[in-house]
């Protein structure tokens, strides 16, 4: 094992970049150049990447690390375009190159992800969700971090971007103390558990309601709640129930606070009211359109058939407009209960399977969504987070105390190349 590699860097390196760091150890150092790229289009989020790199790189090798950047954080790059250039002891960065690659590719796809869904829906909140979707901390933080590049980009163009997480750990990376987010299904079964033990009629009270009133009695200085409301399969009868318990006579519950809830249907059933065909009656009246494939022609303005993934319109009507879950149908349906009954002050939060696509869907079709609660930033193919670093230029002694250049790479990767540019 090369003495340059730190033992957290040599467990984790390849073994044949260990290997290549020892052969080039025995028979003389060069200096190189990497260009770092990857093949799907990204938003640069590299600043923690290269912060690992700066402290990784040997603070004692001969050759000093250089960094070098054609395109700023939060740049967008096409597929193939380098993003990094790292120059520096061939003997140093070898056994480093894995553990750089890691911190890369997931990073930029996330964070353009995130941006994409963001500018689908500029005047929708997002919060990110993704803890529960990854293997651990790193994972996380990785995917939390690229959120939060794509989202301040989109900020700049006048959206609303990501507004926090579900963890303390991700919170300062969207600026925030702490998680955000109020109760999981679990507390309302818990709920309902405590009111079977006092033989208390579920059916006749609303778990629901009892669960927003112990949330309420735990985390009376809240500013705001959010109940979720899809576990017993009554999303309306219970978002009814607490708007009347919340806005009620004496007002105690709303004093000063904003109520909103989160439909969170699953993929099961129609949201309560809805079926199929009352689906297609509402959104058809929400678009002043005549035709389910009118509705649907709208809903997908804009995509080039790539974009659907290999999903075809039949499946995109499915998913997304008037089948079962937390489709636009069910989010506009619940909006004008809510309103019909006279609480046009709460808001909807929505969640489950909100990546890209469904975001864009939602805002061709001006879905009345105040809140997206979402982790489907995270890239839906591993592949296209793969990162990957090629040498393009070695430089060895020229015997007079300087460099002898030399730009190769292999072939099929010519366009890596440094031409003139000076590393």
């Amino acid at each position: 094992m090369t003495a340059a590699a730190a033992p957290y860097v040599a467990e984790r390196a390849d073994a044949y970049f260990l290997k290549t760091a020892d052969i080039v150890a025995g028979l003389g150092d060069a200096r190189v150049t990497y260009a770092v790229f990857l093949r799907s289009d990204a938003v640069v989020a590299l600043d923690r990447a290269i912060a690992f790199l700066q402290e990784a790189y040997p603070a004692a090798a001969a050759i000093p690390l250089e960094i070098t950047r054609p395109a700023p954080e939060g740049a967008l790059l096409a597929s193939g375009k380098p993003m990094l250039y790292v120059a520096g002891s061939l003997v140093a960065l070898s056994p480093i190159e894995t553990l750089l690659l890691q911190r890369v590719g997931f990073s930029c796809v996330s964070a353009y992800n995130a941006f994409a869904m963001c500018r689908a829906l500029p005047e929708t909140e997002f919060m990110a969700m993704e803890a529960r979707h990854t293997s651990g901390d790193d994972m996380h933080l990785s995917a939390s971090y690229g959120a939060s590049v794509g989202s301040r980009i989109a900020k700049l163009m006048g959206a609303k971007g990501f507004v926090g997480t579900s963890t303390d750990l991700a919170a300062p990376l969207f600026e925030t103390p702490r998680g955000i987010g109020t109760m999981p299904h679990s507390l309302i079964g818990y709920a309902k558990a405590r009111m079977l033990a006092e033989d208390r009629d579920p059916a006749a009270e609303s778990a629901t309601l009892e669960a927003t009133k112990l949330y309420v009695a735990q985390f009376p200085d809240e500013a705001s709640y959010t109940v979720l409301v899809d576990y017993d399969g009554r999303e309306v009868s219970d978002a009814l129930a607490v708007c009347r318990w919340f806005y009620g006579e004496d007002g105690s519950a709303a004093s000063g606070k904003r109520l909103a809830f989160r439909i969170d249907t699953h993929g099961g059933r129609h949201l309560e009211g809805l079926d199929w065909d009352e689906s297609v009656k509402t959104l058809m009246k929400w678009t002043h359109r005549h035709t389910p494939g009118e509705v649907a022609k709208l809903a997908l303005a804009g995509f080039d058939l790539e974009e659907l993934d290999g999903m075809t319109s039949d499946e995109v009507r499915d998913k997304f407009l008037f089948g079962t879950g937390v489709t636009a149908a069910a989010v506009i349906a619940f909006r004008k209960a809510l309103d019909d009954a006279g609480f046009k002050e709460p808001r909807i939060v929505a969640s489950s399977g909100f990546d890209t696509l469904k975001c864009r869907v939602f805002g061709n079709l001006s879905v009345p969504v105040d809140m997206v609660g979402t982790g489907s930033f995270l890239p839906s193919r591993l592949s296209r987070a793969y990162a990957t670093a090629d040498i393009v230029r070695y430089e060895l002694p020229d015997g007079q105390g300087g460099w002898k250049s030399f730009d190769l790479v292999k072939v099929g990767r010519e366009f890596l190349k440094l031409n003139r540019r000076t590393p």
